[in-house]
């Protein structure tokens, strides 16, 4: 997902698209199980009926959601995302009525819109993250595999401030959104060129966020592979959502 523009010159631009492009080959071998990539396998999403008839209450409420149920509030914007078809975006604002297009950055490049996330634990990320003065660069990626009881979730995240440091995470919301005005741009990532309006919205902690003791420092302008391959062996020594 997209962060506020960042002026990346151009030969990091096309080392950018370089590394993005020799993703795709490894998707194919993460849908067999073989992780050449190094992201990070997410809780998967089990939901009985006791809990969906929980969930579907709070979604058809809308709104502000009081959330007071005993199960983790990434389950509840996962199970959102996946049975109910929304899409979900996170910001440290609280109280935003209508998202406005804006530009975000994409690899370097500049894009226009709305973004949000087929994803219910990627947001998170963005709403927990504090904007500390200065530089705060965010590497983090999301990939799906399967369908269903299927569903694989892939994660990494980064930050260019100190993950340990409390004061580089923060209280945010994660906005519900209906997907009618998005298209997909890739991965779990969609975007909407027009206004959009939350049809509910979620207060969501730094100890909420299942990867907080997971995410690394991202020192710019190192490569991808080297911070997904750090926060691999970060995660297998907190397994922070286990």
């Amino acid at each position: 997902m997209a962060e506020p523009s960042l002026a990346v010159p151009w030969h990091l631009r096309a080392r950018l698209r370089l590394e993005m492009a020799m993703i795709r080959p490894a998707l194919p071998l993460l849908r067999l199980g073989v992780n050449v990539l190094l992201m990070v396998e997410g809780p998967r999403l089990r939901v009985d009926a006791a809990r969906a008839a929980a969930y579907d209450a709070l979604l058809a409420a809308g709104g502000d959601i009081d959330y007071r149920l005993p199960h983790p509030r990434h389950e509840f914007l996962s199970y959102a995302v996946d049975r109910h078809g929304l899409l979900a975006h996170g910001t440290n604002a609280p109280d935003v009525e209508e998202f406005e297009p804006r530009p975000a950055n994409e690899a370097g490049a500049t894009q226009l819109g709305v973004h949000g996330a087929s994803d219910g634990i990627w947001p998170m990320y963005f709403a927990t993250v504090a904007r500390r003065p200065g530089l705060n660069l965010m590497v983090n990626g999301c990939r799906h595999t399967g369908r269903g009881d299927r569903l694989r979730r892939y994660y990494y995240f980064a930050i260019s401030h100190d993950p340990d440091d409390p004061d580089s995470w923060t209280g945010g919301t994660v906005y519900l959104l209906p997907r009618d005005t998005f298209r997909r741009l890739r991965a779990e990532e969609w975007l909407s060129e027009v206004p959009v309006r939350p049809v509910a919205r979620l207060r969501v902690g730094p100890d909420d966020f299942p990867f907080r003791r997971s995410t690394v420092r991202v020192h710019w302008p190192e490569p991808i592979g080297r911070v997904r391959r750090r926060f691999w062996t970060r995660h297998r020594t907190v397994a922070s959502w286990r």
